[in-house]
């Protein structure tokens, strides 16, 4: 249901509410641009297109009408208002049987200054789990090697955040974990396509990051040069182990519910119940928490009908997924064969842990 539109540059920017799914949409000409719980309460809606670049949406409705501020990445900044719909007044009503007049425009937007500071404080974690990370990493290795990997983590994640981005998904950014590694935070993903390409654009980044170091050690025969490449590609690498909920495992799960086969479904589950075993045996059970976590979202998720799960990729899409997927692991595994012909100092600690 439409709550308000109106026309900016030839666009028509409308926001609607799915009353089933209880979700708030963002629209541009028909295409979904952002979407947000029903009940988020503060009207805000972050996204990127094409011809009008990065935006954010903030408005206020009363009972007859909503107030909308749009500000575009160029500083400049457009108000109006425009009157709700009688099916929008009704609904409006009905959710807020109090409701107060209408606010005036200072009240109208204080919404907005409570994000501007939760925003404010998402920065300090943020930097907090940063200097955290580099502090723990610094006493377990060398200051040196721990800003390195720091690095190599946060331009792996990066890569996911841009991705939502790219697709008009809501994200708060990153923020790295000290023993974790890092985690990108975003709405949930609307089909099965953004769902993977999201996971992979980290490894994706990654390989950048990991063949720009390679270069510069071909370049400056730097052994730290190497050393950083060789760890960005093992990272990566175990990103891409098909486990859930590492990328690989986000990947592998697209694949296999894009057509609900009930073999890949059951050896999905025996692949993770090996994994499990394997990580149990070598006393790694903080990733036998994950898995467990992992499988238990499988299960939960095959349940969901197809008509109301996630858009399925179609079979050309799913080959051009996997090609893709196995290139990307291949192009992580050769760099490291390299690295280590090469006689990089640290590079072979990699193939002691993949062979292990």
């Amino acid at each position: 249901m439409e709550l308000f539109a109106f026309e900016v540059r030839e666009r028509r920017f409308a926001v609607d509410l799915d009353l089933d799914l209880r979700l708030q949409r963002l629209l541009i000409d028909g295409a979904v641009m952002s979407v947000k719980p029903m009940d988020d309460g503060t009207g805000i809606h972050r996204a990127e297109d094409e011809r009008l670049g990065e935006f954010e949406l903030r408005f206020a409705l009363s009972p007859h009408a909503a107030r909308y501020e749009l500000d575009f990445k160029n500083a400049e900044t457009l108000q109006g208002e425009v009157e709700l719909n009688e099916q929008a007044k009704a609904l409006l009503v009905d959710m807020t049987p109090n409701a107060q007049p209408a606010p005036n425009k200072a009240s109208g937007f204080v919404l907005v200054g409570i994000a501007l500071k939760l925003f404010k404080s998402f920065k300090v974690i943020k930097v907090a789990l940063l200097g955290a990370s580099v502090a723990v990493y610094s006493v377990m290795f060398t200051v040196e090697f721990a800003l390195a990997l720091v690095a190599v983590l946060m331009f792996h994640e990066y890569g996911h955040v841009r991705a939502m981005k790219k697709f008009g998904i809501p994200t708060k950014g990153f923020y790295l974990i000290p023993f974790m590694g890092g985690i990108a935070i975003g709405d949930r993903a609307r089909t099965q396509w953004e769902s993977l390409y999201i996971a992979m654009m980290g490894p994706v980044y990654g390989l950048i990051m990991t063949v720009a170091f390679y270069l510069a050690y071909l370049i400056t025969h730097s052994h730290f040069c190497g050393l950083v490449a060789a760890i960005s590609a093992f990272l990566n690498l175990v990103n891409l182990f098909p486990i859930l909920p590492l990328d690989g495992g986000q990947v592998v799960k697209a694949l296999v519910f894009s057509r609900r086969n009930r073999i890949a479904f059951m050896a999905l589950l025996v692949s993770s119940a090996l994994c499990l075993y394997g990580a149990w045996a070598l006393g790694f059970y903080f990733l036998c928490f994950f898995i467990v976590i992992g499988v238990v979202d499988i299960i939960a998720n095959w349940s969901v009908p197809v008509a109301e799960d996630l858009v399925p990729l179609k079979t050309y899409g799913i080959w051009f997924s996997l090609l893709w997927y196995l290139g990307v692991a291949v192009a992580f595994i050769l760099i490291i064969v390299l690295l280590v012909e090469a006689q990089v100092p640290g590079a072979e600690i990699v193939t002691k842990v993949l062979s292990s």
